[in-house]
């Protein structure tokens, strides 16, 4: 379980044990580590890191990668739902590494087809219950998960965000969507398996003191501006000094009285913060780099920077809070132990269930490359 600060990245509803859909949230141009998907320079208007390429077989060539009690799974299917999921990843890393991308893209084949033979039991389940789950409701969850993160977030600014860093949110509210029926199946099998009592909220409050320990931290927003070009034929040292001179000029119209949240928006090229007003989520010491740490840790509530330079570019930080160590009491952290050991408990019972219906089903694997491995 993840330590209980402010800012931690909040899981949605875990679903069946082979997949979990995550709000994988977080700030890009300023943290240690580069974003493991899209370019966060890429603007959010570049709408052909959403494409979803059809994928075309002939039909001599369509193996059927699994058959599930006389279902079969072909691969023109599976290659789809690796596109709809994983192309844009697949395609930078092609272009990084040709031999890792094969060896990923076989990986992922082979998962994508387990996860399609465990989805089939688990909607046949769901229709022969009789379950479905309406768009408004998945509407009214989406929203209440996401006004839970911190900092709170609409469905349209997560949309945005989730965009500009290359993912598909149509692809995602989809599997959402699943996500909520196969946890109403599960509730309907197994309604014990969810029940989590508080006094085991409150052992684990008790022999995890550690993990309730929040360090000092700093909740800021900032203004990005690359100092990367695009254009491989450019002169950095020309782009450096226009990058510079922009951000000299935001500055002062920042303390000209400019609101910083709409230049955020408007100019900063993270992309991420930029569509919540250049706000960030918490961060402690050692989450962010070096110079960028150093101005945000030393700024007073309400104060804002010089123009600070790390290798992402010029920043421009205000700091909106700024919080002491302290200890997270019970009370505060129990709704978040609770929602944490439910969702531990959701994932063991799923591969349970998900176990049994696979004992009872007849399961083949064409393509003996794809099959899961035994354990």
């Amino acid at each position: 379980m993840k330590n209980i600060v402010a800012g931690s990245v909040r899981r949605f509803v875990v679903a069946a044990g082979s997949f979990v859909v995550l709000l994988g949230i977080c700030g890009a141009g300023c943290r240690k580590e580069q974003p493991a998907g899209p370019d966060a320079n890429k603007p959010a208007s570049d709408k052909t890191s959403q494409t979803v390429v059809p994928v075309e077989m002939p039909k001599s060539m369509d193996r059927v990668l699994a058959i599930v009690d006389g279902f079969e799974i072909k691969e023109s299917q599976v290659k789809q739902a690796v596109q709809n999921e994983y192309g844009m990843q697949l395609e930078r890393l092609k272009a990084e590494s040709p031999e890792l991308a094969a060896q990923q893209e076989k990986l992922i084949l082979q998962n994508m087809t387990n996860r399609m033979v465990i989805e089939y039991l688990l909607d046949r389940e769901a229709k022969q219950a009789g379950i479905e789950v309406t768009s408004e409701e998945v509407v009214a969850e989406m929203a209440q998960k996401l006004s839970e993160l911190q900092p709170p977030q609409t469905i349209e600014s997560y949309k945005q965000a989730f965009e500009a860093q290359g993912g598909n949110f149509e692809v995602f509210k989809t599997q959402f969507a699943k996500q909520m029926k196969y946890v109403k199946l599960l509730e309907l099998k197994d309604p014990n398996s969810l029940i989590v009592n508080e006094a085991s909220v409150q052992e684990y409050y008790d022999k995890n003191p550690d993990e309730f320990k929040v360090p000092e931290t700093v909740r800021a927003s900032h203004i990005l501006i690359s100092t990367k070009s695009t254009d491989s034929s450019a002169d950095p040292n020309e782009v450096k000094a226009k990058a510079r001179e922009k951000a000299e000029g935001l500055l002062h119209e920042v303390r000209e009285g400019g609101d910083f949240a709409t230049l955020a928006k408007e100019n900063s090229a993270d992309y991420y913060s930029a569509v919540q007003g250049g706000e960030l989520p918490p961060f402690g010491r050692g989450r962010m780099v070096k110079p960028f740490e150093d101005a945000a840790f030393g700024l007073k509530v309400g104060q804002i920077s010089d123009i600070v330079e790390t290798e992402f570019g010029y920043h421009i930080i205000k700091v909106l809070e700024h919080r002491d160590p302290n200890t997270v009491s019970f009370e505060q952290a129990k709704n978040q132990i609770l929602a944490e050991l439910k969702g531990a408990q959701t994932n063991q019972a799923f591969r349970k269930y998900i176990g049994m219906l696979q004992d009872k089903a007849t399961i083949v694997y064409p393509a003996d490359e794809l099959a899961p491995e035994k354990k």
